[in-house]
């Protein structure tokens, strides 16, 4: 008898102990929670990257991350996503929404063209020429004698706005162009078209494409840090009102040291 009732009051003990635990708090930091971040494909790696890090330290938190595009972040920050994301500063009237923008890295637009393309280097105005139909082969441009065709990315694109405020040709791309809706996509049509050129972010530059060089000057962080290359851009989160405290931490630990590390192994850190 004796040991059935030290079994009956060990069970208790745990029992109330278990309680106990919810009771503070503690139980709930292990339930699992879902973050939903939607909006730039630009912004996706990046976001990829650091929750693929995050759910090392929190695994019961999941990031699950929609490549949209930015006007799609922007428009369902706060609805459908939890966090939104743009490539791109935000319009007056969507500003006017109440959104919350925190940047949390900066990013350089690298225009890209074909391996075997032998073009290397080109003015802004030589790109602005290209994207406008002021320019329509590569001979134009010292290069050897082929039509070029110019990608760019979708109406709307974070990416697209960026590229085309700050090379000089809004709402003046050129008829015909082919444009695609992420930067897969886009660097799919480079490698598939030896005359083809077109922009990705910077981060997203990998052996399948050449960067080429902007005014001489070549497309590499450094060079964004330093302000020598002018094609850049920042990657910002928004969200709207009844933030979870899960989703406020994961932007925190964002922009802390060891989210900002992982920025600064393709991108610019802000802190």
């Amino acid at each position: 008898m004796k040991i059935k009732l030290i079994a009956v009051i060990t069970a208790i003990m745990v029992l109330a102990g278990a309680c106990s635990k919810g009771s503070t708090g503690q139980a709930g930091t292990v339930q699992p929670y879902t973050i939903e971040v939607g909006g730039s494909t630009s912004v996706t790696p990046l976001m990829e990257m650091v929750a693929h890090e995050y759910a090392n330290i929190k695994p019961h938190i999941k990031v699950n991350i929609n490549g949209t595009g930015s006007g799609d972040g922007i428009t369902n920050a706060g609805v459908t996503y939890q966090i939104g994301m743009s490539s791109r500063d935000l319009t007056p009237a969507e500003q006017g929404r109440g959104l919350k923008a925190e940047v949390v890295a900066i990013d350089g637009i690298a225009v890209i063209v074909n391996k075997n393309n032998e073009m290397s280097s080109l003015s802004i105005e030589q790109i602005r020429d290209i994207y406008t139909g002021a320019i329509t082969d590569w001979s134009q441009v010292g290069g050897a004698r082929g039509a070029i065709a110019v990608i760019s990315r979708e109406e709307g694109s974070g990416t697209r706005g960026a590229f085309e405020e700050l090379v000089g040709f809004q709402g003046k791309l050129r008829a015909g162009a082919n444009e695609s809706t992420s930067t897969g996509a886009i660097k799919a049509g480079i490698t598939q078209n030896p005359n083809a050129i077109g922009y990705i972010s910077l981060g997203s530059v990998d052996d399948t494409v050449k960067a080429v060089s902007v005014g001489s000057v070549a497309a590499s962080a450094a060079n964004v840090v330093n302000g020598s290359y002018k094609i850049a851009r920042p990657f910002i989160v928004l969200t709207g009102n009844n933030l979870h405290a899960e989703s406020a931490a994961f932007i925190q630990w964002m922009l802390g040291s060891e989210g900002q590390a992982i920025v600064r192994k393709s991108w610019i850190p802000v802190n």
